[in-house]
Order: C-alpha cells, then structure tokens, then sequence
C-alpha cells in the first residue's frame, strides 16, 4: 500500500476521556457478578463419539483421516486411550473424552505433551493452552477444539458458505461431480452435515496458513486434526491475552493500534479475504500488539455477494472500538477506500 491511505479519512483523536490511564490494564468482573461456565448449557448426556459407517466406498467420503478412523474403531475415548495421555487440565468427564478423541492425534504427533488449562469458550468452539514438545522450539500452544455440531450456535453460517468450495480434512475440494457428497450435503443428511462441519474447519485452517504467510497478524498455524486446530499462542501460562475488547489503552496506543487493526483488513482484503465477523472481541492484545483471531467464516470477495457488505461490517465495528477513546473516523469512507483499492469487485454500494 502506497503512502497511509487511513491518515486523510481520520480525524486528529480529541483528548482522551478522564481517568485514563497511562498504561494498559484489564477490566474486571464487577464484584458478585459469576462468570458463567462454558459447559452449564449443556443438559444432554455427551456421547462418546458418533457412530460413522466404514466401508472401502465411503472411506474417503467421510472426511476422516486414515488415522481418525482408525480412532474410532478403537472406541478412542475408553481407557486404552487415556493410558498414555495424561493431562494437567481437570475435565468433567464428557469434556475429557472429547479432548482425548481431537487432540491425541497431536500428542502422537509429538506436537503437544499437555493441555494445561481451559482459555476461552465461545459459540463454536473452546480454545486450550497446551505445552508444546520440544521439537516445536515453543513453549505453549493453543489448540482450538470445535464443539459437536448440535453443540454449536452460529445461526447464519449459510450467508457465510456462498460460492465457497466444500473442503475434507486434507484441504482438498470435494468434487462437483461426487454426487452422493452434493446429494447429502443439499438434503442435509447427518452424512452431509458431516461433511460440511469438516468443511468450516478445513477452511479457517487453510485461511489461516494464507494470511500468515501473507504476513497478516493471525496465530501461525501449526497442524490441522479431523477437529482441531494447532497454532501459536499469545501470552503466558497463568496468562492469556485478552481480546481489545476488554483492554483499556493508553493515550499513546489508540492510533497506532487502530492503524495496524486496519492495515491487516488491508492485507486480508489484498489476500482474497475478509473476515465477516469483525469486532473487538476476536482481536487479541498483548504487549503492544494484536492479532486477529476466528476466521472460519471468512469470505472471498469474488465469490460471496455478500462480501462487500460484511466486509463494510468488519470496518464499522472497528470503527466503533476506537471511537471510545475519541479517535473518529468515518467507516463508510474508510471501507470504500480500502475496498477500491484492493480489489477489482464492483463499488456500488
């Protein structure tokens, strides 16, 4: 990008409101309040794991890896699988089974050795900080867990799949001409639910590995399972960083953070890429900088027609963060500005 794009759309923030500090601190739980535990809507006895069909035509049509099938015929979550994966973290036993099944692939793997504590719980998936083996040259990691589908809570996800290529666990696009993978997937069967399930997470992973490579602040991607994903993690272990959301900045952060906030939604823009559900609350900060998290139902502005208007979206509510500390900036010009200027879509709106 040429020169700063953002400078002349912006106006200079006025004085910050009193009582700001000088440094970076964290709203707290007001006193009595009780933060609410991930798991308490959960009244349904946890299944182990559902039962998947297995024959030589439908192996590779049910999005599973060789080894995840091999998973579940050995009934993984029993006790033969909990002999050699211990962990730190304290699980009820439904959530236990759950963690053993999605990420003893990467305790095999030789990926992580622990899964230490629980850090966030959200409207599709929670997110663990594990230890990292050794060979990763980390310390800790992150691992992002996804939830059964019938626990799952992201009601428009339909507006998200538009033109989007259904991908299996590999990455790879299912054929437009394997018609029983179409069939299933427009009569909704549990086969085809399956199959699309695997397709939102096969798709944040590779958008993922795109952006990082791109250079755009995002968690670098480490491996994919038929559940999880392993990437980077931000803070420390008694630590995770919070979401901008819940940080209160100094006088000397607001700009320039608002500045990389945008100069990213640049970059993914320039990646074929925009995020469709951007706010605070999935920017993560920590020690003066940020990264940009959730990406499953990011959309390619040359596909979805919906694009443009969620990417007006995604700006507007950035624009509405830093207003907070009296930085202004007018989101409609700002979005038709970086819209003109990265992609060769239509600006009629």
């Amino acid at each position: 990008m040429k020169g700063n794009p953002l400078n002349p759309i912006l106006n200079q923030p006025e004085s910050l409101e009193e009582g700001s500090a000088n440094h970076t601190h964290l709203n707290t739980i007001p006193d009595g309040a009780v933060e609410s535990e991930p798991y308490d809507e959960y009244t349904l006895p946890f299944e182990e794991l559902p039962h998947f069909e297995i024959s030589p035509k439908t192996q590779r049509r049910k999005a599973m890896t060789g080894r995840r099938r091999s998973e579940l015929a050995a009934q993984v979550g029993g006790s033969g699988a909990r002999d050699d994966f211990h962990f730190t973290f304290k699980a009820a036993r439904f959530e236990e089974e759950w963690l053993i099944a999605y990420l003893k692939v990467f305790y095999d793997d030789h990926l992580i050795t622990d899964v230490l504590r629980q850090v966030k719980g959200g409207k599709e998936a929670t997110v663990y900080c594990c230890k990292a083996h050794p060979k990763l040259d980390l310390d800790l990691v992150a691992v992002k867990v996804y939830r059964p589908r019938r626990f799952r809570n992201l009601r428009n996800d339909a507006q998200y799949r538009q033109g989007r290529t259904v991908l299996d666990d590999q990455g790879k696009g299912v054929r437009a001409h394997a018609r029983r993978e179409q069939h299933a997937m427009q009569k909704k069967t549990h086969f085809g639910q399956e199959l699309l399930h695997g397709s939102w997470l096969a798709h944040e992973y590779r958008t993922l590995q795109k952006l990082y490579a791109a250079g755009v602040d995002v968690p670098r991607p480490i491996a994919q399972s038929e559940n999880a994903i392993l990437m980077e993690y931000l803070g420390e272990e008694g630590e995770s960083a919070p979401a901008l959301q819940d940080v209160n900045l100094s006088r000397e952060e607001v700009r320039p953070l608002f500045e990389r906030v945008m100069r990213n939604i640049a970059l993914m823009l320039g990646q074929d890429r925009v995020h469709g559900d951007l706010s605070a609350y999935n920017v993560l900060y920590w020690a003066g900088e940020v990264k940009l998290i959730d990406f499953p139902q990011a959309v390619d502005p040359y596909v979805n027609p919906d694009a443009r208007q969620l990417f007006n979206r995604d700006v507007q509510r950035i624009c509405q963060y830093f207003a907070r500390y009296k930085l202004r900036a007018d989101a409609s010009e700002l979005a038709q500005t970086l819209w003109q200027q990265h992609t060769m879509v239509g600006n009629d709106l």
